[in-house]
């Protein structure tokens, strides 16, 4: 597998190059070649240029995920961090996937595909850890959500006796706060 120019620069150097990127707003591709040439790396107009537009791409990707993660926010509260469960799920599918076609690739170099394996074993460890994380989040948020429902119940239930409410309005009422199914008839 050749590595592109770009992936051969190192760190400093990339995150410099991504920052003028950004700045240049991704154009005046001559001159960063020339910078770059001035730092010591020989990188073809052309390779900045493909490296430029992946990295605009992967900004926009980001931004637009951003926004409509803001958009479902504000549209559908997710009190219980379904999205992030969803986000996850696909994540670990995906990982799988890739895990898949790497042991299906026989003609890659063995130590790149050492490499990709140890990289890919970190990534679902890392998901693991999260999709452990957020399986803990979500039923904290139930309790507390269920612990809520059952004291504002609790309250009604005082004003309800008070009110002289009879006890199948009050069971009524009380499904509806707890938010369980009742059979009418």
């Amino acid at each position: 597998m050749i590595r592109a120019q770009i992936d051969k620069l190192n760190a400093e150097t990339k995150v410099w190059l991504e920052t003028e990127l950004v700045k240049r707003g991704f154009s005046n591709y001559t001159e960063l070649t020339e910078l770059l040439a001035q730092r010591g790396f020989e990188i073809s107009r052309s390779s900045v240029g493909r490296y430029g537009k992946k990295l605009k791409r992967r900004i926009q990707a980001i931004k637009d995920s951003t926004e409509a993660a803001k958009l479902i926010a504000i549209s559908s509260p997710d009190e219980e961090d379904a999205l992030t469960g969803s986000v996850i799920s696909m994540i670990q599918s995906d990982t799988f996937s890739v895990l898949l076609n790497l042991q299906e690739a026989s003609e890659a170099d063995p130590e790149e595909r050492l490499k990709l394996l140890s990289k890919a074993a970190s990534a679902a460890s890392d998901l693991a850890r999260a999709s452990i994380a957020h399986k803990k989040y979500s039923s904290t948020v139930r309790a507390r959500l269920n612990a809520a429902k059952q004291a504002a119940a609790n309250k009604a239930e005082t004003v309800a006796k008070k009110a002289g409410l009879s006890d199948a309005d009050w069971s009524a009422i009380r499904a509806q706060i707890l938010g369980i199914e009742v059979e009418n008839g």
